[in-house]
């Protein structure tokens, strides 16, 4: 009989053992995903700002490129 009583025990600790472990893999997995998501909107938003600053920058080129002859002509007729 109690032999009979060590066993289901046995049996029900182990049990409980592989669904806590389970749960701790579940639980590592779903870190792990959160902490990759969370990189890569880092990574997406560090692009996005960069490519912002190209933007901005290209544009600062454009319009300084059509001031300068602009620039250059009023120089001209004054001068």
């Amino acid at each position: 009989m109690i032999s009979e009583w060590m066993k289901v025990m046995l049996e029900e600790i182990s049990r409980k053992r592989a669904e806590a472990e389970q749960a701790r893999s579940e639980e590592k997995a779903r870190s792990e995903e959160k902490a990759r998501l969370a990189e890569q909107a880092r990574l997406q938003e560090q692009a996005r700002l960069e490519e912002q600053a190209r933007l901005d920058e290209q544009a600062r080129l454009e319009k300084q490129a059509r001031v300068e002859p602009q620039r250059r002509s009023d120089d001209s007729a004054q001068g």
